[in-house]
């Protein structure tokens, strides 16, 4: 699927929040949850040296949608991260039901 201009509104959002992980000695990750009709929902960034090596924002926005959405708004719901999700992540993407991934930079362009 291709990432539209509506997309690129919350992706800019990500890099923000991953901006803001740096600056705080985290690694520069920052996400995004968005229910199906684009309003934001959720949104944090990386703090696994802040707070613990658990504390990936994709692991927050799944936990938080996880205790806040029906599994309908879940399933149409889309999570924006700066980079894509590690085997944790998308553990807890699929575990909470989540819609629509859409990341800036892949797995392999981060190695």
């Amino acid at each position: 699927m291709m990432i539209t201009d509506n997309d690129m509104i919350y992706l800019r959002r990500c890099i923000e929040l991953a901006t803001k992980a740096l600056e705080a000695g985290d690694a520069p990750f920052g996400s995004v949850l968005v229910d199906g009709d684009g309003t934001i929902l959720c949104e944090d960034r990386n703090r696994a040296n802040t707070v613990d090596a658990t504390y990936h924002p994709e692991i927050a926005v799944a936990k938080w949608a996880a205790q806040n959405m029906t599994p309908e708004a879940r399933a149409k719901a889309v999570v924006y991260t700066s980079g894509e999700h590690c085997a944790m992540c998308s553990a807890a993407h699929a575990w909470a039901g989540l819609g629509r991934i859409v990341y800036i930079s892949s797995s392999r362009q981060l190695s």
